[in-house]
């Protein structure tokens, strides 16, 4: 297990509420009520927006987050009162349709009846939920974990009729995944070619009303080995709807292993899945044949270094080992992960043929990924000069001085970015694929 028992310098997360903010404030239409200290809403939040690629606030979030602030007088006497009257306030001025009240340390060590406030509401037909989601409970990870849990006990609709085809995605941490609303974006518009329904949940053009009614799902994809697991076996065990855990499809090698399982799945016709697959890989290589002869003359191909989430990390050095033809070197995963997560993270890689894994290192403390990933460098011991060159780096900006001292080119793909601005970007599927690689390739030309 990595540094969880220790301190992590600059970590690659937040704490749970952060986690379950965030996730409430990617749902359109949705609105948080933060049931914690005066700054804990508006530190998250800052923090999610700058290290999520600037990612934006909107009305009801940031500094305009519903928050009881609670003071001393809370404190030692007890924050239910405050909270009644903040949902109460928040219902009448916030134009929302869905409240999701979270809550912060100080109100689950003095041990607030969340659910008996939150159930008065609840009772009078107030679309209002809530998840205990003190910070201390957990990572980023977790706190999306919690709200979505709460979301598919107390919000999501039961004994609603199955679905044929229709599918909902899951696993994908907004911020975490800096990227997500273009990732989600680009995979329903791959699914939907094969007459998938596709409810992604967290971009701006979706709709409570599937979100209400994703217990009619025939599946639920999970992108993560460990991120919305536990949302998942909820699903199951409250609404029936079986789920699997395939890793983010990035490029076309990926995309293609994933459109063939989820169309065997879902039993749709293989000729309609090798003719997308097809169409899209045409479509991609009609832009990277072009960039052969660049790739060659120059002498493109690097060493790979990928500090990531375990998911993205997985995804990433498949793409860069099997679609840019990269040697990867090593591949740090910044999870806060048990070991049970940690297990599930090594057998993922395991897929990978023996000679394109990497050195797997688990650590989330940023001065530690340097140290480490610099000592596996030094233990290659080349007489011949530098072992791993010339080399790349793909990771969050924090990783920019490793990619210095390795001599590295850099490309930041992974929380915290906050040197790049970021909206409908993303890099699943062969756009994104594609997207990744035009990126990567620009940023070794870039000092031409």
């Amino acid at each position: 297990m990595s540094s969880v028992n220790s301190c992590v310098e600059r970590p690659r997360c937040q704490c749970a509420l952060g986690g379950a903010l965030i996730t409430l404030n990617s749902i359109h239409r949705a609105a948080a009520i933060v049931h914690a200290s005066p700054g804990c809403a508006a530190t998250a939040d800052a923090a999610a927006s700058q290290g999520g690629g600037y990612w934006g606030t909107t009305a009801n979030n940031g500094r305009a987050t519903p928050s009881t602030n609670m003071l001393e007088r809370e404190i030692v006497f007890g924050g239910e009162e405050r909270l009644q009257e903040q949902i109460g306030t928040t219902l009448e001025v916030v134009d929302a349709d869905l409240f999701g009240v979270v809550t912060g340390c100080m109100t689950d060590i003095i041990g607030d009846d969340v659910k008996a406030v939150v159930s008065k509401f609840q009772s009078e037909g107030k679309a209002v939920v809530f998840a205990e989601t003190g910070g201390f409970k957990g990572t980023t990870s977790d706190g999306y974990d919690l709200i979505w849990q709460a979301l598919v006990e107390q919000y999501v609709e039961k004994g609603l009729p199955r679905k044929k085809g229709l599918v909902n995605i899951l696993g994908l941490v907004p911020t975490q995944d800096v990227f997500w609303r273009g990732n989600l974006l680009e995979l329903r518009r791959l699914l939907e070619k094969l007459e998938v329904e596709v409810n992604t949940f967290l971009t701006p053009f979706d709709d409570l009303s599937a979100l209400r009614r994703s217990s009619q799902a025939a599946l639920n994809i999970v992108l993560s080995d460990t991120d919305g697991q536990r949302v998942a076996q909820r699903f199951e065990e409250l609404h029936g709807v079986p789920h699997v855990t395939l890793p983010p499809p990035i490029g076309p090698s990926a995309t293609e292993r994933f459109l063939r399982e989820i169309g065997e799945r879902l039993e749709v016709e293989s000729q309609r899945v090798e003719q997308l697959i097809a169409e899209e890989c045409r479509w991609y290589y009609s832009f990277i044949e072009h960039l052969a002869e660049l790739y060659n003359d120059q002498d493109f191909q690097r060493y790979a270094v990928i500090v990531a989430g375990g998911a993205s990390a997985y995804a990433l050095t498949r793409f860069v080992s099997e679609d840019l033809n990269w040697i990867p070197f090593a591949t740090v995963v910044t999870d806060l992960a048990d070991d049970v997560q940690e297990e599930r993270i090594r057998t993922r890689f395991e897929e990978l043929p023996t000679e394109l894994r990497p050195r797997l290192i688990f650590e989330a403390d940023t001065t530690r990924i340097a140290e480490k990933v610099l000592e596996q460098v030094a233990a290659e011991n080349d007489p011949y000069g530098e072992a791993i060159s010339p080399a790349f780096v793909l990771g969050s900006t924090l990783d920019r001085p490793l990619a210095a001292a390795l001599k590295a080119g850099f490309w930041s793909v992974s929380y915290p970015v906050v040197n790049r601005v970021v909206t409908d970007q993303g890099y699943y599927g062969y756009r994104g694929g594609l997207r990744l690689a035009t990126e990567i390739l620009s940023v070794l030309v870039s000092n031409r």
